[in-house]
């Protein structure tokens, strides 16, 4: 199953300090999926806080493509750990 988009939702706003604007914070609150019957909605969280009105409005952004730095570890530091 791969993810095809994460779903984000505005949970609180805040003042940015550089100038003074209202913004809105945003929290990913699940993913879209493909699968082999078609796309399925997997929620992770619910921001019970920030529905207005009865219900949330919620945000469909597709994944980027950031490559996450990773720190080579040698053997022989695995092989000091304790357990």
């Amino acid at each position: 199953m791969a993810i095809t988009h994460f779903v984000k939702a505005a949970v609180s706003e805040y003042e940015d300090k550089t100038d003074g604007k209202m913004k809105k914070r945003y929290q990913t609150i699940g993913v879209i999926m493909e699968t082999k019957h078609g796309l399925m909605l997997k929620l992770e969280t619910l921001p019970l806080f920030s529905l207005k009105e009865g219900g949330l409005l919620a945000y469909l952004n597709p994944p980027e493509d950031k490559a996450i730095p990773t720190q080579q570890v040698s053997k022989e530091f695995i092989n000091d750990v304790p357990f």
